[in-house]
């Protein structure tokens, strides 16, 4: 009875210290381990880390900074292309009234047109005039357009943005493209005319005062350009 009691009174006193060995480490563990654990972050983040904050930003702001100057340039280049491709239709379209007049005038003859033709053909005419002086401002802001895309698209490049450099490389070639196919039409529309005239001034002398200055102002407008 009495071994029973003390083997008892042992046991008790084992768990207690047991469970007060458990608490303390319980209390202990999580501390230093957080301690450990910050301190080797720390000191992990300071060594594997090869740029700075700086210069991520700094290059994500040039990035950013030509990608508008590239959308910028894209706009420009529409906006002008659009602008030339609707004057140039407008002047073959002149041209196209002026070549019907003349036809119509050699086929009538002097005595056999009637003064409004004529009056619709001088009309047509300063149409015309307008119509080149304004094409041939819009083919110089081509121009510059095409200098300053060509620009956006070399500091795309160089500051890593490739895909807007290409972008607004193959919208050039798109604009340069387009740009020669309005003159090609328009030019071969102007030497209709021109040789329409010539034939007027040599098959019908009576309309050669009327034609012929007109004829040479033709010509230097077409050497200029």
């Amino acid at each position: 009875m009495f071994r029973n009691r003390l083997f008892h009174i042992f046991k008790t006193a084992y768990r207690t210290n047991s469970k007060r060995g458990i608490v303390k480490i319980r209390n202990t563990a999580p501390v230093t381990l957080g301690l450990v654990t910050t301190a080797y972050c720390d000191e992990k983040q300071e060594v594997d880390s090869p740029w700075s904050t700086d210069s991520l930003e700094h290059e994500f702001l040039i990035k950013q900074a030509t990608t508008v100057n590239v959308n910028a340039a894209t706009q420009l280049l529409t906006v002008t292309l659009v602008a030339i491709q609707d004057t140039s239709e407008r002047l073959r379209d002149a041209l196209t009234k002026e070549i019907c007049l003349i036809k119509q005038a050699l086929e009538w003859g002097d005595e056999g047109t009637p003064p409004q033709h004529w009056d619709q053909l001088v009309a047509v005419r300063g149409a015309l005039c307008d119509l080149k002086h304004n094409l041939r401002t819009l083919f110089s802001y081509m121009d510059y357009a095409e200098k300053l895309a060509t620009t956006a698209a070399e500091i795309s490049y160089l500051s890593g943005n490739i895909v807007a450099s290409d972008a607004i490389c193959e919208r050039i070639d798109h604009a340069c493209r387009a740009c020669n196919t309005q003159k090609q039409l328009t030019h071969e529309l102007q030497q209709e005319s021109l040789e329409l005239q010539q034939q007027a001034i040599i098959s019908a002398p009576h309309l050669e005062e009327k034609l012929k200055n007109d004829s040479q102002n033709e010509k230097k407008q077409n050497i200029e350009e």
